[in-house]
């Protein structure tokens, strides 16, 4: 039947009868209009669900009329329930529950003459955004809810709900967004709620938007983005019916939490419950014995840690909702039995509770070998810091003494560089400093002492010479012998108080390859830069002669 062609005399037969509620539901009305009821002047309760309604052509007058249901349709053109000459058509309308779509923004003009509506319910089509004024000219509005049937964003101004008789509010499938605000404020002016429901709400913290809501005596979430149980529900002292279903729930031990002596039904069915023991959940809800608790649904491990839970069941069975349907969905080999026929027996929990001496030989050698691998790979992470520390104590244990400058040494200077970087030093460096300035260089490749020990082979020969050169390049910086050698350098300048170090730059080395005392020693000590021009070598070669003949005691630190 499709009403949109039907004319107004379709309920002329009612027409000054005592009927105060019409019903009419799946008919495909798509137009609305309100005339074809004016005459039935009794009519208290007009339910038009679920027809296809698009447009509201004539709101029609109904004096009486205090309930009107256009839930579940997508209403997007309609008039104003008050006419421009304060016409009101349905004057002691209280409960009004109807199906909107394809409205940029709602505000406080569209419910503009229904000052004695006290329950709201909006089917939330595509409707962008919520003005903060709305609900405001409404003031016996003591619930609104706000449903979609799909998941949907919708934007609301702050202060959407500050409403001084507000007592419930219900949203579902919508993702919050409070423009000027964060989401989870979207409540923090309805202090007096009495019932909230929260059905697949995302976009706020649950416990942020909960903190204001001290006087709550109904809150149900489902499905919604919450792990835990929101510690702002501790506070709520008038809480009677809680509700948290759908979601990834696993325990509710929150210490002295006062809501849980207060509560009188509790539902926590199909969550991820695994397990319910005094660990779990707080003492507080298994001593309050006027308390209804529905846990159904819920994945629960039957093994040992189940044996408090089924036995404390078994005892409280009529405090517990749909017990019937309590089952071991683990292990598998149960078969899904029902938990109070779960047979574990508390004496085989106990020995197998106990450590074997070969379970204990095997943690202990498991953790040992763990601490060995650690220490392996530690080690070997930090060789050149270790052998750095080696050195300062063998300089301890050997009772090394700071060479002063007394002309003692065997070399002017010990040349620190990478194998990279050989070429340099025998072309350019040797011929210019040994050959034709008489100075006696120490090269680890010519001069070191056969069989001896590396470290000591750089020791001994670092501290046997007056200068240090550090041929600094991008292969230097990579090498870990050339950071040790530089480390041993660096170590002598603080032992003998004299500055040593001559620094010659190859090229230029990035920063990501700098060690942290490669970075200190280029920026704290002014470096000789090898020239790319050979026409400015031999006045680097002047400077650079001048630092190795410069008097030790004039570079005191």
């Amino acid at each position: 039947m499709k009403f949109e062609y039907l004319t107004k005399d379709i309920f002329d037969g009612l027409r000054g009868t005592n009927v105060s509620r019409i019903f009419i539901k799946i008919c495909n009305i798509v137009r609305f209009d309100g005339s074809y009821f004016t005459g039935i002047d009794r009519l208290e309760q007009l339910d038009i669900q679920e027809d296809g309604i698009t447009t509201v052509t004539d709101w029609g007058y109904l004096p009486n009329l205090t309930y009107l249901d256009l839930y579940h349709n997508e209403i997007s053109t309609l008039p104003k329930f008050k006419n421009g000459s304060g016409f009101i058509f349905y004057p002691k309308l209280e409960k009004l529950f109807i199906g909107l779509s394809g409205f940029n923004y709602l505000n406080s003009n569209f419910f503009k003459g229904l000052d004695g509506l006290n329950k709201l319910g909006i089917f939330v089509g595509h409707i962008f955004l919520f003005r903060s004024d709305v609900f405001q000219k409404l003031k016996c509005l003591r619930g609104v809810s706000l449903v979609s049937l799909k998941y949907r964003i919708i934007r609301f101004e702050q202060n959407v709900f500050k409403l001084k008789l507000l007592e419930s509010v219900e949203l579902t499938n919508i993702h919050v967004v409070v423009n000027g605000g964060k989401p989870s404020s979207l409540l923090k002016s309805c202090t007096q709620l009495r019932n909230l429901i929260l059905r697949n709400v995302s976009n706020m913290n649950p416990n942020d938007l909960l903190k204001p809501l001290t006087k709550l005596e109904n809150l149900k979430i489902t499905n919604g983005q919450v792990r835990n149980v929101p510690d702002a529900i501790c506070n709520m002292n008038k809480l009677r019916e809680l509700t948290i279903s759908y979601t990834d729930v696993s325990k509710w031990n929150k210490v002295n939490c006062s809501a849980m002596t207060v509560l009188r039904k509790l539902e926590l069915k199909d969550n991820k419950i695994i397990y319910v023991n005094p660990k779990l959940f707080s003492h507080l809800l298994f001593s309050n014995e006027k308390l209804k608790i529905d846990l159904s649904n819920n994945p629960f491990v039957c093994d040992c840690k189940t044996l408090w839970f089924r036995d404390w069941s078994q005892r409280n069975a009529g405090r517990l909702k749909n017990y019937k349907i309590y089952r071991c969905f683990s292990p598998n080999s149960l078969g899904h039995i029902h938990l109070r026929n779960f047979s574990l027996s508390w004496d085989y929990c106990k020995d197998i509770s106990k450590p074997s001496t070969i379970a204990v030989a095997g943690v202990i050698v498991a953790v040992l070998s763990v601490m060995f691998v650690f220490t392996a790979i530690l080690s070997y992470i930090k060789r050149w810091s270790i052998r750095l520390c080696i050195y300062q104590s063998l300089v301890r244990k050997r009772k090394y003494n700071a060479l002063v400058n007394n002309g003692q040494y065997k070399y002017d200077a010990f040349i620190c560089y990478c194998s990279t970087d050989v070429n340099w030093v025998l072309n350019k460096l040797l011929p210019i400093i040994e050959e034709e300035n008489h100075f006696n260089l120490c090269l680890h490749d010519r001069d070191f002492l056969v069989g001896n020990d590396i470290v000591d082979n750089i020791v001994d020969s670092m501290q046997q010479s007056r200068k240090v050169v550090l041929v600094l390049s991008n292969d230097f910086a990579q090498s870990s012998w050339c950071q040790f050698e530089a480390s041993i350098a660096q170590q002598k300048i603080l032992e003998e108080h004299y500055d040593i170090i001559i620094p010659v730059l190859l090229n230029e080395i990035p920063s990501n390859l700098q060690t942290n005392r490669l970075g200190i020693l280029l920026k704290q000590k002014t470096y000789l830069e090898w020239p790319n021009d050979e026409q400015y070598e031999g006045m680097f070669w002047e400077r650079f002669i001048g630092r190795l003949n410069a008097n030790d005691i004039d570079n005191e630190i």
